[in-house]
């Protein structure tokens, strides 16, 4: 089993970028039709995004950056991790219904994740 230790090691949750964007908006008093217009996003995307229902892209991850000042490679690692993680833990319920010991189990989700 993989520990905080381990260079490998991916936390069983984690967070999503809409949650980070919704922090910010609120601390900055930002309305959700400001930010949209000044990202080139149509708001219902955006509210997507923030109900972490939509993705972040290499391209509105430069647009948040140009806009907030969040630098872009941030926002993209933040949604890779937060896509990993739930990738792992979705393959991992599947696992658990399969007849295999906890050591194949572990041995494919690290596979997975390399």
């Amino acid at each position: 089993m993989k520990t905080r230790l381990d260079p490998n090691y991916i936390p069983p949750v984690a967070m999503h970028p809409g949650e980070l964007l919704r922090n910010e908006i609120k601390e900055r008093g930002l309305k959700q039709t400001e930010l949209a217009n000044k990202l080139a996003i149509s708001q219902p995307f955006l509210n997507g995004l923030l109900r972490e229902k939509k993705k972040i892209s290499i391209e509105l991850a430069i647009k948040l950056e140009e806009v907030l000042g969040i630098e872009a490679e941030q926002w993209v690692k933040l949604q890779r991790l937060f896509d990993k993680i739930e990738t792992r833990n979705k393959t991992e319920q599947s696992l658990q219904h399969l007849n295999i010991s906890s050591q194949k189990r572990e041995s494919i989700l690290v596979a997975m994740m390399a």
